[in-house]
């Protein structure tokens, strides 16, 4: 029984098994960029802007009413009676009130659909990922932008090779 790690190691790569087997070559990829550079991430993109714009563009408009509102009164403030201002600050507090109910409700859908466009695009990267690393003969594949990684050399990075990978199967 073999007590030492070291040891272990040692005997590994001085057997037959382990020389047969070379040093393991590791290439990563980004998925982030995967992910806006592909070909289905950008239709993903449009789709997701198409969808979303007119609502951010409404919402927009009511956020610049809102403001209007707000230097309206300060403006005003000395000319009203308390009574008048009272209710104005009420109506633009509840104007903030259901802005923000209507900002929060379009960002949760924003967020559930980039969630769902993204799962989506994940397989088939994946897959491409898999095809690539297979072609170049690597035997690990990192995300690149995962937590913990604190240099990779850009030479490993496979981004490119399976943004073509899924753009040539998935157009």
């Amino acid at each position: 029984m073999l007590r030492s790690p070291t040891l272990a190691l040692i005997l590994l790569f001085a057997s037959p098994l382990g020389l047969a087997a070379g040093p393991a070559v590791i290439g990563y990829v980004d998925m982030q960029q995967v992910l806006d550079s592909s070909a289905m991430g950008k239709r993903a993109q449009e789709k997701l802007k198409k969808q979303f714009e007119p609502q951010g563009v409404e919402l927009g408009k009511e956020e610049q009413a809102i403001r209007q509102l707000q230097q309206t009164l300060e403006r005003d403030k000395p000319l009203m009676s308390k009574k008048q201002v009272d209710k104005k600050e009420a109506d633009i507090q509840q104007r903030i009130e259901d802005f923000q109910k209507k900002a929060m409700e379009a960002q949760q859908a924003l967020m559930k659909e980039q969630q769902k466009l993204g799962a989506a695009i994940i397989a088939p990267a994946r897959e491409a990922v898999t095809e690539v690393a297979k072609k170049q003969k690597i035997s690990v594949v990192l995300e690149g932008n995962q937590a913990g990684v604190l240099y990779l050399d850009e030479a490993l990075n496979m981004t490119d090779d399976v943004i073509k990978v899924m753009d040539k199967e998935n157009k």
